[in-house]
């Protein structure tokens, strides 16, 4: 039996945008319809921390992830609410 599933192809995973297959394994014939440019998200501090700290390197350079970012992001509004802890 033929059945349609729609997905979204990206980085090498199929993210269903509906109903997901109740399959384990199975023969499938994929047709790409369209290329979905991917849109690159730019990041910014939160406004909060705007004129309250001084960068000492790019804060948006590229080989930071986004885990790292939250994590500097985070640690530095709370060493400016005064949380000693961030500060270790």
């Amino acid at each position: 039996m033929l059945k349609s599933y729609e997905a979204i192809y990206e980085q090498g995973q199929f993210k269903w945008i509906h109903e997901t297959p109740a399959i384990q394994n199975a023969r499938v014939i994929i047709t790409i319809l369209e290329e979905i440019p991917t849109e690159r998200k730019k990041r910014q501090p939160p406004p909060e921390l705007k004129g309250s700290v001084i960068w000492k390197s790019d804060p948006f350079a590229p080989e930071m992830s986004d885990d790292e970012w939250e994590t500097t992001l985070d640690r530095t509004a709370r060493q400016i609410a005064g949380d000693p802890e961030a500060f270790k």
